[in-house]
């Protein structure tokens, strides 16, 4: 059984592997080093090479073809990675596997390194792919579609050549992020949806009417003869999805069946089991764990932004997220840690945001610049232990580097996103008075007839 995995290469350091730098060529040439490492290998000739003379000269031959096509920006390459199953196979054939499936998916147009690593309990492949042919020029292009057809089924049939055993999917996956939501308890946008059809549902007589309570809530519905499937788009959104990719409970068919049962007075018709609602609370109570601080300019302006996502307990939380607001309640994860980064570093304006940001800079420049320094250190010594020390420094200015560039990411992030939570927060304000507005109206129509009702 091999599990297959791929990263794009890009420019920026790769948060996956310690080894790689942020610049373009040490980006992709420590990659390499990582996939080779002798010391993961136990010096034994598991490792390999496809369309270059030898792999110390791998790097250098795939910069080579970058310059030739002039295309050396975006991304540099793929990272493969080709996990067995512990005690299922052996460093040679899992090593023989490794190269067929790098000469069947690449062999006849790029350049790759292959290294079979023995450090864990699970022998696994490590595949570094240009991502520019030789032979042409073109740039290879990871997707869903080349994963899932070509790497993935070119994998499982080596497996299943090599007598080891194969995964067989039980049945539709889900995308990592909305998996990692979900497990987490995190709203996504399915979960939203779901949200609002079961509202909308309780609302309605019939399919018709369910339609066009859709419609009226936002969404733009794809719904007629020529349609074989019933498709929504939320407000803001660019894509249609399925009601049917939601789960068992939203097709057509069984939306037809609820309203039907409905009408019958009939509670609830469930054709799938469902999980009981989440409900959530802010940072599960860790708000109580920061230091007293007052609460001013973007920071207040964050926290009332996440009151009014329901998610803040102060006094009497609003029972419902405003209309307005569903959209931005998925991004309310993003918002929280914006939150606890202005809070941690006492940032109440503009002024005191940017010059944050610039430190972190600075700092990121000065690191970079000493890690520069190392390299050469690393080339220039003589012995193992000194090399291994000035690696250890190496990795150690690689994980402050990951922080520091999260930090500059969240501070850009404060900078876009304050504008957005400021016209939100405005939008809702008149929102109310409007409803305020339509009430008073009505209260005063309504004491009008009574008066002349009496008179």
């Amino acid at each position: 059984m091999a599990i297959t995995k791929v990263y794009a290469i890009r420019s920026r350091l790769d948060v996956r592997v310690n080894y790689v730098a942020d610049d373009e060529k040490t980006n992709l040439n420590h990659m390499i080093d990582y996939t080779i490492d002798t010391n993961k290998t136990e010096q034994r000739l598991f490792k390999s090479c496809i369309n270059c003379d030898s792999v110390e000269n791998s790097y250098r031959e795939m910069n080579a073809t970058k310059k030739r096509w002039q295309k050396e920006d975006g991304v540099l390459g793929y990272h493969f990675i080709q996990s067995f199953k512990p005690g299922e196979t052996t460093p040679e054939q899992a090593h023989k596997i490794g190269m067929e499936f790098a000469r069947q998916c690449f062999g006849d147009r790029f350049e790759a390194v292959i290294g079979t690593h023995l450090d864990k309990h699970h022998l696994h492949n490590h595949i570094i792919v240009n991502s520019v042919s030789y032979l042409d020029g073109k740039k290879y292009h990871s997707s869903p579609q080349s994963y899932y057809n070509k790497i993935r089924a070119t994998s499982d049939k080596l497996c299943e050549e090599n007598n080891l055993s194969v995964i067989t999917p039980k049945d539709k996956g889900k995308h990592y992020a909305e998996w990692k939501a979900q497990q987490e308890g995190r709203p996504t946008i399915r979960s939203v949806i779901r949200q609002e059809v079961d509202e909308i549902i309780k609302d309605s007589y019939n399919f018709q009417t369910f339609i066009e309570l859709l419609r009226r809530r936002g969404y733009t519905v794809k719904y007629g003869e020529r349609v074989k499937y019933i498709a929504v788009k939320p407000p803001h959104s660019v894509k249609y999805i399925r009601l049917k990719s939601l789960g068992g409970n939203y097709t057509e068919e069984n939306i037809k069946l609820r309203l039907e049962a409905q009408r019958k007075g009939i509670r609830q018709l469930d054709t799938v089991e469902r999980k009981p609602p989440t409900r959530y609370k802010l940072m599960k109570g860790t708000l109580g764990i920061l230091k007293p601080k007052k609460i001013k300019g973007f920071m207040a302006l964050y926290f009332h932004y996440l009151y009014l996502l329901g998610k803040v307990k102060k006094r009497t939380a609003p029972k419902k997220v405003s209309f307005l607001m569903r959209e931005e309640l998925l991004k309310f994860e993003r918002y929280q840690k914006q939150f606890r980064f202005l809070h941690k570093n006492n940032i109440t304006a503009k002024s005191e945001l940017i010059t944050t940001k610039n430190k972190i800079e600075e700092e990121m420049s000065s690191l970079v610049s000493t890690r520069e320094d190392l390299y050469t250190q690393k080339k220039a010594a003589d012995t193992e232990e000194l090399k291994s020390d000035v690696q250890s420094q190496i990795s150690s200015i690689n994980i402050q580097l990951r922080e520091l560039r999260k930090d500059k990411k969240l501070c850009e992030n404060i900078e876009n996103d304050i504008n957005i939570i400021a016209q939100k927060l405005h939008q809702i304000d008149e929102s109310k008075e409007k409803t305020n507005y339509v009430k008073e109206e009505h209260i005063h129509e309504h004491k009008q007839r009574s008066s002349r009702f009496n008179g």
